[in-house]
C-alpha cells in the first residue's frame, strides 16, 4: 500500500508509516518529497564525484593550484558571538518545533507564526544548542592555534572545490532547466508572479539543466586551469545516479512526471508499482479531465487520483539511470588515460535513455517541432544530438588514443 500511492511531502509519509498517529503529524512542514530526493540526488553525485576526483588527483591526471592561507589563529570573539546567535536561533525553532507539534498539527498555530514570533520556541534548547556549537568552534580552533600565525602554501585540488561543483549546478540547472521548459511549454509558468516557486520547479527539462549545468562547470574548470576532461570525466557518473535519484522524488510526488495509460492487464509475476500506478494523493490540482476524487479523504492538499492507471515512467528512468552509472563506474579505470571518453559515452547513453523514456511519458501538452515532415519534442530533438556529438566523440578519442587504431591509420597514409 505505501508504494502505491504519493507523498507530496516527506511528513506525509511519515505520518502514514505511524497510522496516522497524532504525535507524528508534522505535515505542517514544507518538506517536500521531490526537493527531498534532488537534495539526496546532489549528496550522492557529490560523493561520486570527489571519489573519483581524488583518484585522477592521486595519478597526477588533475592538478590543484597553490595558494596562501594563515593558520594558527587563535578564535575571534565575532566568531563566537556568531555561532552562539545562530545556534541558539537554531536550536530554538527546531527543538521548539517538536514541543510546539500539537498547535502546529492542529492549524491552531502557523509554520509562518511561528517563525516570525520571537518568543516562541524551546530557550532552554536554545541557550544548551549554541553552548554546544560555540565550545565546538573554539574547541577545534584553539587546538590549531599557534603562538604566531604563520601564512602557509597549501594545494587546493578540484575535489576541494565540490561546494562550489554543488551551488553552481544548482543555480545553473534550475536556470537551465526553466529555460529550455519554458521554450517547450511557456504556459506553466503563467502564474509566475503569483506562485514562483511552484512555477520554477515544476515541470524541469532534465537536458536543459544538463547543458547549462555542463556550461557553467566548464567555465569553473577553465578559471581553475583544471584539466577539463578529466574534470568531466569525473562528475559524468554522479549526475547520471543523480538523476534517477531525483526521479524517485517525481514519482513520491506525483508531479505529472508519468507514463502513458496502461490499457493492458498485469501478469501475475510482474509487481503492481511497476506495472502501472494511479498516483493517488497526487501533488497536482485535481484536473477532472484525467482525474477522480478520492473517498474517505483526510483532508491532504490532492485528494485526487488518475482515472486510467499510468506506466511509473520515473522508476524507468531510475532503473535505467542507475544501470548507465554502473556502466560508466564499470569503465572509469579502463578509460583513465583516454580522458574524455567516460564523458562522450555518457552523452550516447543519456541521449538513448532520454529518447527511449520519452516514448512513454505523457506529453501530450508539451509542443513539438516539425523536421522533414516529422514531429518531434525539444527532448528528442536534443537525445538525437547528444547521440550524435557521443558517437563523434568516442570515435575520435578512440583513435586519438588508441595506439593500435593509430598505427594502423599511418600506415595506410604512408601506402
Amino acid at each position: 500500500m505505501l508504494l502505491l500511492r504519493c507523498y507530496p511531502r516527506i511528513t506525509d509519509f511519515i505520518f502514514e508509516l505511524f497510522n496516522h498517529a497524532t504525535w507524528a503529524d508534522f505535515r505542517f512542514l514544507p518538506i517536500y518529497s521531490y526537493g527531498f530526493f534532488v537534495a539526496c540526488g546532489f549528496f550522492a553525485a557529490a560523493t561520486i564525484a570527489v571519489s573519483e576526483m581524488r583518484r585522477r588527483e592521486a595519478l597526477s591526471l588533475l592538478k590543484g593550484q597553490e595558494t596562501e592561507i594563515i593558520v594558527g589563529e587563535a578564535p575571534k570573539p565575532t566568531e563566537l558571538i556568531f555561532y552562539f546567535l545562530f545556534g541558539f536561533v537554531v536550536f530554538l525553532k527546531a527543538i521548539g518545533i517538536i514541543i510546539y507539534q500539537p498547535e502546529l498539527s492542529k492549524g491552531i498555530m502557523t509554520l509562518k507564526e511561528f517563525m516570525l514570533s520571537l518568543t516562541d520556541g524551546s530557550w532552554l534548547g536554545g541557550i544548551i544548542g549554541a553552548a554546544l556549537l560555540t565550545y565546538y568552534y573554539f574547541y577545534t580552533k584553539n587546538k590549531e592555534k599557534l603562538l604566531q600565525p604563520e601564512k602557509k602554501k597549501i594545494t587546493v585540488y578540484p575535489s576541494d572545490g565540490i561546494g562550489d561543483l554543488v551551488v553552481i549546478a544548482a543555480v545553473m540547472g534550475v536556470t537551465g532547466a526553466n529555460f529550455f521548459n519554458y521554450l517547450e511549454n511557456p504556459g506553466d509558468y503563467s502564474n509566475f508572479w503569483s506562485d514562483p516557486l511552484g512555477s520554477m520547479f515544476s515541470g524541469l527539462s532534465v537536458f536543459g539543466g544538463l547543458i547549462f549545468a555542463g556550461i557553467g562547470f566548464g567555465i569553473y574548470a577553465w578559471r581553475k586551469k583544471f584539466n577539463i576532461a578529466h574534470f568531466f570525466d569525473s562528475v559524468a557518473p554522479g549526475f547520471i545516479l543523480a538523476n534517477g535519484i531525483g526521479r524517485i522524488g517525481c514519482h513520491v510526488a506525483g508531479d505529472g512526471d508519468w507514463g502513458l495509460a496502461n490499457p493492458y492487464p498485469k501478469p501475475s509475476w510482474f509487481p503492481q508499482f511497476l506495472w502501472s500506478d494511479n498516483y493517488a494523493y497526487h501533488i497536482i490540482s485535481c484536473d477532472p479531465k484525467i482525474d477522480v476524487p478520492l473517498m474517505n479523504c483526510m483532508g491532504d492538499e490532492s485528494c485526487c487520483q488518475l482515472a486510467h492507471a499510468a506506466y511509473p515512467t520515473p522508476l524507468y528512468e531510475l532503473l535505467m539511470c542507475t544501470t548507465i552509472f554502473i556502466i560508466l563506474w564499470s569503465l572509469r579505470k579502463k578509460m583513465t588515460y583516454k580522458p574524455g571518453i567516460i564523458f562522450t559515452i555518457f552523452m550516447i547513453l543519456i541521449g538513448i535513455q532520454r529518447f527511449a523514456i520519452e516514448q512513454w511519458r505523457d506529453l501530450s501538452g508539451r509542443d513539438t517541432y516539425n523536421f522533414i515532415g516529422i514531429e518531434f519534442r525539444q527532448s528528442e530533438i536534443i537525445s538525437i544530438i547528444m547521440f550524435t556529438l557521443g558517437v563523434m566523440g568516442t570515435i575520435y578519442l578512440w583513435q586519438k588514443f588508441n595506439p593500435v587504431v593509430n598505427s594502423k591509420t599511418k600506415n595506410a597514409e604512408k601506402k
